[in-house]
């Protein structure tokens, strides 16, 4: 089963604006995608397949060694970019900017805390950082949407902002793993919803790194 997110809607919105999106069958609309299509008036029109296909697929879906397999390859991607928090940490340290390497290594422990909870089935510590609650970091990075490209890598601080980009990048392909592991067919969502709220206040986390480090000065401590 595939999943759609707001993340790849919103990449996919920004190069072409569209009116109508098709979802192909054997694929799922997160509740968040849809909400982005819904706030943009775009029509969703969900493809058919055959009945026999459809419920080969879902038979197969639902098969524990295609859950076994799906759980391997999350925990592998997670112990990736947790080896990625380290190594981008010491590149910041190299590059002489202590403070952000400090700050990554900080929002390492919060991802850590993330891969514990997924492995012993428990719901994640709660995230504060800066000194701010979690309802804060939401409301704080609320619409920031940041597009790295050619210019950026340019600036004094490229290389810093090429890092953290690639850490955002690595930490947004965890969404649809997650999404085809506990996703619950019947309800309609997924049942470890906490480990992709998680996931997104670290992801806006760093995109809130990424602005000061582009100048901006409307959170600086």
């Amino acid at each position: 089963m595939k999943f759609i997110t707001e993340m790849e809607l919103r990449d996919l919105y920004k190069t072409e604006p569209f009116t109508t999106y098709v979802l192909e069958p054997a694929t799922k609309i997160t509740p968040g995608a849809r909400q982005f299509l819904v706030d943009r008036r775009v029509t969703l029109v969900q493809a058919q397949c055959s009945e026999s296909k459809k419920q080969n697929t879902d038979e197969s879906d639902k098969t524990p060694a295609r859950q076994h397999w799906g759980t391997l390859r999350l925990r592998k991607r997670m112990d990736y970019i947790d080896s990625l928090f380290l190594l981008i940490a010491a590149e910041l340290l190299n590059a002489g900017d202590a403070v952000l390497s400090e700050e990554v290594l900080a929002l390492g422990k919060c991802f850590r805390n993330l891969q514990h909870a997924e492995r012993e089935n428990t719901s994640p510590d709660n995230i504060q950082f800066w000194g701010w609650s979690e309802d804060e970091i939401k409301k704080r990075s609320d619409n920031l949407e940041i597009e790295i490209s050619e210019f950026h890598i340019g600036l004094a601080n490229g290389k810093e902002i090429a890092l953290l980009n690639h850490l955002r990048a690595s930490l947004r392909e965890v969404e649809p793993i997650l999404l085809e592991i506990f996703w619950d067919e019947e309800k309609q969502v997924c049942s470890r919803q906490e480990l992709i709220d998680t996931l997104y206040l670290i992801i806006n986390i760093l995109c809130i790194m990424m602005w000061k480090c582009l100048g901006g000065q409307k959170w600086q401590r």
